[in-house]
Protein backbone atom coordinates (compact mmCIF):
# COMPACT_ATOMS: atom_id res chain seq x y z
CA UNK A 1 0.00 0.00 0.00
CA UNK A 2 2.73 2.52 0.65
CA UNK A 3 3.58 2.56 -3.06
CA UNK A 4 -0.25 3.13 -4.41
CA UNK A 5 0.19 6.92 -4.33
CA UNK A 6 3.46 6.73 -6.58
CA UNK A 7 3.35 8.47 -10.62
CA UNK A 8 0.35 7.45 -12.71
CA UNK A 9 0.32 6.77 -16.10
CA UNK A 10 -2.34 9.86 -16.24
CA UNK A 11 0.37 11.96 -15.04
CA UNK A 12 2.93 10.75 -17.80
CA UNK A 13 0.48 11.88 -20.57
CA UNK A 14 0.31 15.48 -19.19
CA UNK A 15 4.34 15.15 -20.26
CA UNK A 16 3.59 13.47 -23.63
CA UNK A 17 0.97 15.66 -25.03
CA UNK A 18 3.34 18.43 -24.14
CA UNK A 19 6.28 16.63 -25.76
CA UNK A 20 6.15 18.75 -28.71
CA UNK A 21 6.15 22.07 -27.46
CA UNK A 22 9.44 21.60 -25.51
CA UNK A 23 11.44 23.32 -27.82
CA UNK A 24 9.09 26.30 -28.19
CA UNK A 25 9.79 28.14 -24.95
CA UNK A 26 9.76 28.46 -21.54
CA UNK A 27 9.03 24.86 -19.71
CA UNK A 28 6.82 24.62 -16.09
CA UNK A 29 7.57 21.01 -14.05
CA UNK A 30 5.40 19.67 -11.29
CA UNK A 31 7.15 16.46 -9.19
CA UNK A 32 4.07 14.33 -9.41
CA UNK A 33 5.93 11.99 -6.63
CA UNK A 34 5.80 15.43 -4.52
CA UNK A 35 2.23 15.60 -5.18
CA UNK A 36 1.34 12.45 -4.78
CA UNK A 37 2.86 11.96 -1.56
CA UNK A 38 2.66 15.78 -0.15
CA UNK A 39 -0.52 17.23 -1.14
CA UNK A 40 -3.41 17.15 1.39
CA UNK A 41 -5.30 15.39 -1.33
CA UNK A 42 -2.85 12.18 -0.78
CA UNK A 43 -2.29 11.92 2.38
CA UNK A 44 -6.06 12.11 3.33
CA UNK A 45 -6.56 9.54 0.15
CA UNK A 46 -3.85 7.30 1.99
CA UNK A 47 -5.25 7.65 5.85
CA UNK A 48 -8.74 6.57 4.64
CA UNK A 49 -7.46 3.46 2.32
CA UNK A 50 -5.58 2.53 5.53
CA UNK A 51 -8.71 3.05 7.74
CA UNK A 52 -10.94 1.35 5.32
CA UNK A 53 -8.38 -1.93 4.25
CA UNK A 54 -6.13 -1.91 6.91
CA UNK A 55 -7.85 -4.57 9.15
CA UNK A 56 -9.58 -6.38 6.18
CA UNK A 57 -6.13 -6.93 4.91
CA UNK A 58 -4.87 -8.32 8.42
CA UNK A 59 -7.71 -10.43 8.58
CA UNK A 60 -7.36 -12.18 4.95
CA UNK A 61 -3.73 -12.61 5.45
CA UNK A 62 -4.29 -14.48 8.92
CA UNK A 63 -7.00 -16.68 6.89
CA UNK A 64 -4.67 -17.19 4.08
CA UNK A 65 -1.96 -18.18 6.39
CA UNK A 66 -3.73 -20.29 8.98
CA UNK A 67 -5.62 -22.41 5.57
CA UNK A 68 -1.86 -22.82 4.14
CA UNK A 69 -0.63 -24.23 7.32
CA UNK A 70 -3.38 -26.53 7.81
CA UNK A 71 -3.23 -28.28 4.47
CA UNK A 72 1.08 -28.16 4.73
CA UNK A 73 0.28 -30.30 8.13
CA UNK A 74 -1.78 -32.35 6.20
CA UNK A 75 0.10 -32.88 2.96
CA UNK A 76 2.84 -33.89 5.13
CA UNK A 77 0.68 -36.32 7.42
CA UNK A 78 -0.36 -37.91 3.68
CA UNK A 79 3.40 -37.93 2.22
CA UNK A 80 4.90 -39.78 5.54
CA UNK A 81 2.28 -42.68 5.03
CA UNK A 82 4.83 -45.22 3.88
CA UNK A 83 4.18 -47.83 0.87
CA UNK A 84 2.19 -50.29 0.55
CA UNK A 85 0.01 -47.99 3.39
CA UNK A 86 -2.11 -45.49 0.99
CA UNK A 87 -3.61 -42.81 2.74
CA UNK A 88 -7.14 -43.82 3.47
CA UNK A 89 -10.33 -41.60 1.46
CA UNK A 90 -11.22 -39.61 4.26
CA UNK A 91 -7.26 -38.04 4.22
CA UNK A 92 -7.25 -37.69 1.07
CA UNK A 93 -10.85 -35.77 0.94
CA UNK A 94 -9.37 -33.72 4.19
CA UNK A 95 -6.25 -32.76 2.22
CA UNK A 96 -7.96 -31.50 -0.80
CA UNK A 97 -10.57 -29.21 1.26
CA UNK A 98 -7.66 -28.07 2.94
CA UNK A 99 -6.47 -27.39 -0.18
CA UNK A 100 -9.45 -25.51 -1.62
CA UNK A 101 -9.85 -23.53 1.56
CA UNK A 102 -6.18 -22.39 1.30
CA UNK A 103 -6.81 -21.54 -2.42
CA UNK A 104 -9.82 -19.64 -1.67
CA UNK A 105 -8.43 -17.97 1.53
CA UNK A 106 -5.25 -16.72 -0.85
CA UNK A 107 -8.25 -15.47 -3.27
CA UNK A 108 -9.94 -13.13 -0.70
CA UNK A 109 -6.65 -11.90 0.23
CA UNK A 110 -6.15 -11.40 -3.51
CA UNK A 111 -9.40 -9.37 -4.14
CA UNK A 112 -8.87 -7.23 -1.29
CA UNK A 113 -5.50 -5.98 -2.43
CA UNK A 114 -6.77 -5.72 -6.33
CA UNK A 115 -9.39 -3.36 -4.85
CA UNK A 116 -6.81 -1.34 -2.80
CA UNK A 117 -4.73 -0.77 -6.00
CA UNK A 118 -7.90 0.12 -7.42
CA UNK A 119 -8.75 2.80 -4.97
CA UNK A 120 -4.98 4.17 -5.05
CA UNK A 121 -5.22 4.42 -8.80
CA UNK A 122 -8.81 6.46 -8.54
CA UNK A 123 -7.34 8.69 -5.81
CA UNK A 124 -4.23 9.48 -8.16
CA UNK A 125 -6.88 9.89 -11.14
CA UNK A 126 -8.55 12.43 -9.06
CA UNK A 127 -5.50 14.34 -7.62
CA UNK A 128 -4.54 14.43 -11.68
CA UNK A 129 -7.85 15.44 -12.35
CA UNK A 130 -7.65 18.86 -10.03
CA UNK A 131 -3.62 19.40 -10.74
CA UNK A 132 -4.50 19.98 -14.43
CA UNK A 133 -6.57 22.93 -14.74
CA UNK A 134 -4.31 24.34 -11.55
CA UNK A 135 -1.01 24.09 -13.70
CA UNK A 136 -2.87 25.34 -16.81
CA UNK A 137 -3.67 28.51 -14.72
CA UNK A 138 -0.14 29.23 -13.41
CA UNK A 139 1.00 28.35 -16.80
CA UNK A 140 -0.71 31.57 -17.94
CA UNK A 141 0.32 33.43 -15.00
CA UNK A 142 3.95 33.25 -15.60
CA UNK A 143 3.18 33.11 -19.63
CA UNK A 144 5.01 29.47 -20.34
CA UNK A 145 4.47 27.63 -23.08
CA UNK A 146 3.82 24.17 -21.23
CA UNK A 147 3.85 22.15 -18.01
CA UNK A 148 5.06 18.75 -18.04
CA UNK A 149 5.81 16.31 -15.04
CA UNK A 150 8.93 16.75 -13.86
CA UNK A 151 9.39 12.85 -13.35
CA UNK A 152 9.83 12.56 -17.45
CA UNK A 153 12.36 14.35 -17.24
CA UNK A 154 16.08 13.89 -17.46
CA UNK A 155 16.90 17.16 -16.52
CA UNK A 156 14.93 20.63 -15.53
CA UNK A 157 16.00 24.01 -14.07
CA UNK A 158 14.85 23.99 -10.32
CA UNK A 159 13.71 27.76 -10.86
CA UNK A 160 10.96 26.04 -13.41
CA UNK A 161 9.87 23.60 -10.36
CA UNK A 162 6.06 24.96 -9.75
CA UNK A 163 5.26 21.89 -7.76
CA UNK A 164 5.14 23.99 -4.19
CA UNK A 165 2.45 26.73 -5.60
CA UNK A 166 0.23 23.41 -7.34
CA UNK A 167 0.31 21.57 -4.35
CA UNK A 168 -0.68 24.88 -1.86
CA UNK A 169 -3.52 25.20 -4.79
CA UNK A 170 -4.25 21.89 -4.75
CA UNK A 171 -4.60 21.57 -0.94
CA UNK A 172 -6.82 24.47 -0.67
CA UNK A 173 -9.20 23.48 -3.28
CA UNK A 174 -9.02 19.73 -3.12
CA UNK A 175 -8.02 18.62 -0.02
CA UNK A 176 -10.15 15.39 0.33
CA UNK A 177 -10.65 12.61 -2.36
CA UNK A 178 -13.19 9.66 -2.31
CA UNK A 179 -11.74 6.50 -1.96
CA UNK A 180 -15.55 5.20 -3.10
CA UNK A 181 -15.29 3.91 -6.76
CA UNK A 182 -17.40 4.46 -9.12
CA UNK A 183 -19.70 1.79 -10.52
CA UNK A 184 -18.62 0.67 -13.13
CA UNK A 185 -14.82 0.93 -11.82
CA UNK A 186 -15.46 -1.76 -9.40
CA UNK A 187 -13.41 -4.80 -9.93
CA UNK A 188 -15.58 -8.09 -10.91
CA UNK A 189 -14.87 -10.92 -7.89
CA UNK A 190 -12.86 -13.44 -9.23
CA UNK A 191 -14.04 -16.75 -9.28
CA UNK A 192 -12.40 -19.28 -7.53
CA UNK A 193 -12.64 -23.44 -7.70
CA UNK A 194 -15.87 -25.15 -7.50
CA UNK A 195 -17.80 -21.40 -8.38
Amino acid sequence: MKTMLKISAAAVLLAATAAPALAAGDVLTVDFNKVFSDSNAAKSGTQQLHAKYDTLMQQRATAFQTAAQQFQTLQTQVQAIKAPAKPTPAQESSLQQAYQRAGAAQEAAQQVDQEVQAVGRYVQSQIVDHVAPIAEQIRAERKADVVVSKNSLLASDPAADITAVVIQRLDAAFPNPSITLPAQQTPAPAQGPGR
